[in-house]
């Protein structure tokens, strides 16, 4: 089947739009990850959290309550650095998610659209060439009747 311009030209864009498409869905795959990770590591830090404070109320009945305090305070204070940390880190995170899946569903368009002008120029291509088999199929039968005509039914 030979190949019409119409189809040359908008292969490579079709092409190209996939790729662009992949590229998208592998950022925002990478951006889904990060955020999976940071959500996990606000849950480990919630339960350090309760479990470091539970275990520092059992370990002051015997000592000094001062320290344990102090000690309690200060590993308090460093969860709220780290918990503070963390959703900042987070809250990044999902804005560039949002960015992405935005970006992800325009170039799923213009996939979509670039495949489909493909599709449809490889069909006008098929018509052409079963149009063009068809004319030559009953040229060569007109040929090998060799003009031959029934004579009408009378």
């Amino acid at each position: 089947m030979s190949r019409t311009p119409r189809s040359e030209r908008v292969e490579p864009v079709a092409k190209a739009t996939e790729m662009v498409f992949e590229a998208e869905l592998m950022q925002l795959r990478r951006v889904a990850a990060r955020e999976r990770q940071l959500r996990l590591s606000l849950e480990a830090l919630e339960r350090r959290a309760s479990e470091r404070f539970l275990q520092s109320v059992d370990k002051a009945e015997g000592e000094d309550l001062a320290y344990a305090e102090g000690q309690d305070r200060a590993w308090r204070d460093w969860i709220s650095v780290r918990r503070s940390n963390l959703q900042a880190e987070l809250a990044t995170t999902l804005a560039e998610k949002s960015d992405r899946m935005a970006a992800l569903s325009q170039s799923l368009g213009r996939k979509d659209i670039a495949g489909r002008m493909h599709r449809s120029s490889l069909s006008e291509e098929r018509r052409a060439a079963l149009a063009r088999d068809l004319a030559n199929l009953q040229e060569l039968a007109v040929l090998l009747n060799g003009g031959k005509r029934k004579p009408p039914l009378q």
